[in-house]
């Protein structure tokens, strides 16, 4: 008789992005919760047109979720990754209706912002309270938090800090400025939040790894003049380099997990544009994506967060809000 395998699910929770230029001005307005102008659509469909004409940000996410789900698997457990998203689809709440319907009740949910923060991963957190309201006590949910220093997530971004350095001339190499990313918030929203604190911690655990550099923190993609956002932001920071008398910069956008259009055009398009304007040569370390690392980091994260795990009904997350 076939042995019966214990079933759990994982839920990777991203932002989510539109996979082609029709589908740009129906993101952007359930990003906005509200209509678009003609010119921000416009400005806002060049740079997709510019990075191929959509985001490769869902093909990157499923593909991680693959990967996850091959390395998961054990002898007395089934795994099943799926990938649900905030402002596109397929939304968490459709993702959670998936999992019902493979029957699935017990589900690691992950999202794949490693800072927290109520703009952040906090919104991710609210729409699976309400998914998993819905389904009226049938699944129960253990949510995992605080990976932004786990040893091997940060092995991950180390290697791909080395090999963004590993762009430039080995005797340049040592002098060469690195500038973390990470995406700007608006100050006021985000009072009390560990989410710097957490960036800062991720860069010091780097750093461990690949021993000292010369780096800056830059914030990116902001909202304009609609308050004030987090900083320094990067043509501020890429303009003090060059009046230092740098030469040579990369980016590395610790804040991403996966490329988007936050790396695609802001990071290697626009800012590269400035930095070249400045005499500058400037690159990027590559995204995590779906590399070995990362995924071996996203394996050890869900299973240690196994070996301790809470679950939740509908009524203990209306709890935790």
């Amino acid at each position: 008789m076939a042995r019966h395998l214990a079933s759990i699910g994982v839920l990777l929770m991203a932002f989510g992005g539109p996979n082609s230029m029709e589908e740009v001005e129906p993101f952007l307005q359930k990003v906005l919760g509200r209509g678009v102008s003609a010119q921000r659509l416009h400005d806002v469909r060049e740079r997709y047109r510019l990075i191929g004409g959509g985001s490769p940000f869902l093909e990157i996410t499923l593909q991680q979720a693959r990967r996850l789900e091959n390395s998961l698997q054990g002898k007395d457990t089934r795994y099943k990754v799926y990938v649900g998203m905030k402002h596109w689809h397929p939304f968490i709440a459709e993702t959670l209706g998936e999992i019902l319907k493979d029957g699935i009740h017990r589900v690691v949910a992950l999202s794949l912002i490693p800072f927290q923060s109520k703009m952040s991963t906090e919104p991710y957190m609210l729409e699976l309270q309400q998914a998993v309201t819905a389904s009226k006590g049938t699944i129960e949910v253990s949510v995992v938090e605080g990976w932004h220093i786990h040893p091997i997530f940060l092995q991950a971004l180390a290697e791909r800090v080395q090999e963004g350095l590993n762009q430039f001339p080995i005797e340049v190499r040592h002098k060469v400025p690195v500038i973390f990313s990470a995406h700007s918030l608006p100050k006021k929203a985000i009072v009390g939040d560990p989410y710097v604190e957490q960036i800062g911690e991720t860069i010091r655990g780097i750093i461990g790894i690949t021993g000292p550099l010369q780096w800056r923190l830059a914030f990116q993609s902001g909202g304009g003049n609609r308050g004030e956002w987090l900083g320094p932001e990067m043509s501020t920071i890429l303009r003090e380099l060059v009046e230092k008398g740098h030469r040579e910069v990369i980016v590395a956008p610790v804040g991403f997990v996966a490329d988007n259009v936050e790396t695609l055009y802001d990071i290697d398009i626009f800012y590269k544009q400035q930095a070249e304007a400045m005499g500058m040569s400037f690159q990027r370390s590559p995204c995590l994506n779906d590399s070995d690392r990362f995924i071996e980091a996203l394996s050890s994260i869900v299973r240690e967060h196994l070996a301790n795990e809470t679950w939740s009904s509908h009524n203990d997350m209306e709890a935790m809000r």
